[in-house]
């Protein structure tokens, strides 16, 4: 099996580069690769071609991958930040037209790739795609690693104590901060294997960039910025699919597709009350 993250260039910001990442781990959770893709059409072959050999693959995406709504929000994204976890805000005037990550799941299809919104756990040989969400996987990684502990056991008092990550926004100094961070908590994740031998140091190689050997500075361009907060939004993406598919330490599938679907990591506490939330707001959950 493979599993790939994909942090992919949807937001309208995003138009003038259009550079979208994808990172793939194998079963134990390491890092054997990574590209950049300049379009969609580049995206599916290389999900194409890391699902060769009638490979599996579980593809998370870190982008809204169905939006129902015409202006607003995703109910999805509404129950998200009543519990403190970073959310998109998309809707189809946003786009003009076909959102991005419509788009792709269109090019997915073409290659055999099914989207879902629940991938089945340890079942090997499907391809499938999911939406999931690199800043509330950050967010989650950073509360199980300890942040946000001030004598509060509740999760979500913790989280409403952290700051969501703002791998893309503020000054150089700031972002280089927050990368810094992303990749100490990365580091810190069991069951995800950050170095590996066959990757490199350099920012602008087009694949195979060894995230731990990148130094990260603000000395840096926002563009050399954005390509490695990229990289840590594909780790995010590729580790939660990963996760959920090993089956260790708590998920959540929170809504359903065509109204909107995201998979989250969540342990037992976080878990109960996503659900609780769920209930509340009548919007499904696994």
């Amino acid at each position: 099996m493979r599993f790939i993250g994909c942090s992919l260039a949807w937001r309208p910001s995003d138009a003038k580069d259009g550079t979208s990442c994808l990172v793939v781990l194998d079963e134990r959770g390491s890092i054997i690769a990574n590209s950049f893709a300049a379009d969609i059409g580049e995206i599916a072959k290389s999900v194409e071609g890391y699902a060769a050999e009638r490979r599996g693959v579980i593809l998370g995406v870190d982008a809204p991958l169905s939006v129902p709504n015409e202006r607003g929000t995703r109910k999805i994204e509404r129950l998200l930040s009543k519990l403190a976890l970073p959310a998109y805000s998309a809707s189809r005037k946003l786009f003009g037209d076909e959102p991005p990550g419509e788009a792709l799941l269109a090019a997915l299809q073409e290659v055999g790739v099914e989207y879902t919104d629940y991938p089945f756990r340890r079942q090997r040989g499907q391809r499938v795609v999911v939406e999931v969400d690199s800043a509330a996987t950050l967010k989650v990684l950073g509360l199980e690693r300890g942040q946000g502990n001030k004598g509060n056991e509740d999760p979500e008092q913790r989280l409403r104590g952290m700051g969501d990550p703002k791998l893309r926004k503020g000054n150089k100094e700031d972002r280089a901060a927050a990368i810094k961070g992303a990749v100490d908590v990365l580091w810190n994740t069991p069951g995800l294997r950050m170095r590996t031998g066959n990757l490199s140091g350099d920012i602008s190689a087009p694949e195979n960039v060894d995230l731990s050997k990148v130094e990260v500075a603000s000395t840096l361009s926002h563009a050399e910025l954005d390509r490695i907060a990229s990289l840590v939004e594909g780790t995010l993406a590729a580790y939660t699919v990963h996760r959920h598919w090993k089956g260790r330490d708590g998920s959540a599938v929170v809504g359903s597709g065509d109204a909107g679907s995201v998979l989250l990591p969540a342990g037992e506490p976080l878990h109960a009350r996503i659900a609780e939330e769920c209930r509340s707001s009548s919007i499904p959950y696994v």
